[in-house]
């Protein structure tokens, strides 16, 4: 999402990146079993695990159920982040770019 590009717009983003909360690194899987009853199967869970990747390696643990929502919030607030960085990224390297192109053509043309 690049917008204009002007200052104002990437205020904008850093004022939204500002405003999130919770921020939580990695996934939430719903993990589910099947159990064999009385000649019926049964499904149990969902049971909950957060995965990160972290010092070059998948590091998991069981989450409690009352600990879900506010991992989940966090992992989207993380999600949110940085997809609001990339476009300040993508913003100002326009901008800068732009910058410099129009430099070029103010020398090219005053000769």
């Amino acid at each position: 999402m690049i917008m204009n590009n002007s200052k104002s717009e990437r205020e904008s983003l850093l004022r939204q990146m500002g405003e999130i909360d919770a921020m939580c690194r990695g996934r939430l899987t719903e993990e589910y079993r099947e159990r064999h009853e009385n000649g019926e199967s049964v499904r149990l869970g969902p049971y909950y695990k957060h995965q990160v990747w972290e010092d070059g390696h998948n590091k998991s643990r069981r989450v409690k159920a009352d600990e879900v929502e506010h991992l989940r919030k966090g992992i989207e607030g993380m999600d949110k982040f940085k997809e609001l960085s990339k476009d300040y990224i993508d913003a100002s390297v326009e901008l800068t770019e732009k910058g410099k192109i129009d430099e070029a053509d103010a020398k090219k043309n005053s000769g």
